[in-house]
């Protein structure tokens, strides 16, 4: 008889240590979580490091970021590294998972534990402690650490008057021992509040050296922009994001590295508070809009004109300062003289941190009786922020000669008399004879009608059949009866930003139709040059003024709905010259 207790003996022993062998491969998977710095200033970008290390490891799900105070998630800036070991004589590989962050409000956090699924089990990492630095302590010396790299928007002012020039430089500061390989701004930055305008900026920036708290820094303007207040009160700057490649220069480089141990880190500046104080009261001239130092002149041409003809009254603003918020002078005209589309042209110049340029206002004068007219002296004024008042110019009065035309017909009133006479006497009687068929014209009329009516219907189904095969002929003939219809929209509108986007969809999908041209992705510049191609500059230039107004109507300062709706007459009329000539 065959003994088997002592192969169950050998079974068990076996099957105990494999499941002790299991048991220290499971013991054997770490999780950790950890932040590569825990004094981060507010805007610093921070990354949090989960790492999972074992000898076997099959399936790792990813943890779930939940919001944590202090801390902005860049959600699409993962990043995944693997790392094979050997620990004692047994291999061993780790996964590194970092999630990238910026830093908010200064104050002490804590980033709560993460749950990660190694191998079908949880676990979980402990919750790590840090402090949101204000950057401001830097320069007072006062900061706990300082930043290897950070960005600031430093405006030239922080209490300028509405309507003055200020400058925001996007500053960037880093140590010696950072290399900055490039930089990218993040599109679609808002001042609220501002006309914003972007200086013609350097392509590369310059660095200057410069010590902050003891600590060496480089200095590098990326970005200037000219910011001019609309309204009074405090404004708050939104943060100014920034995305920069750099390296550590204290990292070995070779040929071969191919930009490997670059790093990318997207910076965020802190929101600026500016208190804007509004202008002094002004009694004794009219407010032309211009915060600056300018220069204003007007003038007429021709001084002599025929009855009818058109004249035209120029003024010129030449300066520096906030040429582009400037608004047209109002000027009281005899009323003999018929104003004719007033017209606006702007030359702007961003060099040298300034905007300046030159803006011209034409009003188009026709006289409708002879004699002589003046038009009465004006005055205007702009306030000088260097002399902290208003700048009056005085605009001399204007006369305009006007006589008729010699060459052309007049009707005099006995001219106009007829001579009849009254007849006397007994009436003659006429015999009416018989007049032949083909003389009488509805018999021609009658015979005729049918081929009326046939070319007609072939001109109906030919204007039928190209309106649904060609594209362009369809859109052409539909782009007045399209126009109006929003210009109708706009009407009654008591929201101005909203009345003046139905007028720039009105007038820039009609000038679309009619040149066959893409809606999407077309500036103003380019519609209205092709508009100048296919009629002539003054239908392009009014077009041009009404387009740039809708553009900017959110920033103008004396928008009124009397306003509106003048400009949807104009850009009714507008449609109907472009309509004849193109």
């Amino acid at each position: 008889m065959t003994k088997i207790g002592k192969h169950y003996h050998i079974f068990f022993t076996a099957l105990f240590a494999l499941f002790l062998s299991g048991i220290s491969l499971a013991q054997g998977i770490t999780v950790d979580a950890s932040l590569t710095e825990t004094n981060i200033f507010s805007g610093e970008g921070v990354r949090v490091d989960v790492k999972v290390s074992g000898q076997s490891i099959n399936s790792i799900d990813r943890p779930d970021i939940p919001n944590v105070d202090g801390l902005r998630w860049l959600s699409g800036s993962t990043s995944t590294s693997q790392n094979f070991t050997y620990v004692n004589g047994r291999p061993s590989v780790s996964y590194t998972y970092g999630y990238q962050f910026i830093a908010q409000a200064p104050g002490s956090y804590t980033f709560p534990p993460l749950e990660v699924s190694v191998n079908g089990e949880t676990y979980t990492t402990s919750e790590l402690s840090f402090k949101v630095l204000d950057p401001k302590t830097i320069d007072t010396g006062e900061a706990e650490r300082s930043p290897d790299i950070y960005v600031r928007l430093e405006p030239t002012k922080e209490n300028p008057v509405v309507g003055e020039q200020v400058i925001a430089d996007i500053v960037l500061y880093f140590k010696n021992s950072v290399e900055v390989s490039s930089y990218q701004a993040s599109p679609g930055w808002k001042a609220e509040g501002f006309w914003k305008e972007e200086l013609e900026n350097r392509q590369q920036a310059r660095t200057t050296s410069t010590i902050i708290n003891g600590v060496r820094y480089q200095r590098a303007v990326l970005l200037q922009y000219a910011l001019f207040p609309t309204k009074s009160g405090e404004l708050t700057l939104s943060p100014f994001e920034v995305v920069v490649q750099i390296r550590q220069r204290n990292q070995r480089r070779d040929i071969f590295s191919f930009g490997l141990g670059q790093e990318r880190k997207e910076l965020s500046t802190l929101p600026v508070s500016v208190t804007i104080s509004p202008l002094p009261e002004l009694t004794n001239a009219t407010f032309s809009g211009g915060v600056g130092s300018f220069s204003i002149t007007r003038s007429i041409n021709p001084t002599k004109a025929y009855v009818g003809e058109s004249v035209e009254v120029v003024t010129t603003i030449t300066g520096q300062g906030n040429i582009p918020l400037i608004i047209k002078p109002e000027y009281e005209y005899p009323e003999t003289l018929e104003l004719y589309n007033p017209q606006e042209n702007s030359t702007i110049t961003r060099a040298n941190r300034q905007i300046g340029g030159t803006k011209i206002f034409t009003d188009i004068l026709i006289a409708r009786n002879e004699g002589s007219f003046e038009i009465p002296e004006t005055k205007l004024a702009y306030f000088s922020p260097g002399q902290n008042r208003f700048q009056t110019i005085t605009l001399s009065s204007l006369i305009l000669e006007a006589e008729r035309d010699p060459r052309s017909t007049t009707n005099t009133e006995t001219e106009l008399r007829f001579n009849v006479k009254p007849i006397t006497g007994l009436a003659n009687w006429v015999d009416k004879r018989d007049t032949p068929l083909s003389s009488n014209k509805w018999i021609w009329t009658l015979l005729g009608l049918p081929l009326l009516i046939l070319g007609g219907a072939y001109g109906f189904k030919t204007y039928h059949d190209k309106m649904n095969s060609d594209t362009s002929f369809a859109r052409s003939q539909k782009a007045k009866e399209k126009a109006f219809e929003e210009l109708k929209n706009a009407e009654g509108e008591t929201d101005l930003k909203t009345g003046y986007n139905h007028i720039q969809k009105a007038l820039i999908g009609f000038i679309a139709d009619k040149l066959n041209l893409p809606v999407a992705g077309l500036s103003i510049q380019k519609l209205t040059d092709a508009l100048r191609e296919k009629s002539h500059s003054t239908i392009a230039d009014e077009a041009k003024r009404l387009l740039d107004k809708c553009d900017t109507i959110s920033y103008a300062p004396n928008a009124t709905i009397e306003g509106l709706e003048s400009d949807i007459e104009k850009t009714r009329e507008l449609i109907k010259q472009i309509n004849k000539v193109v």
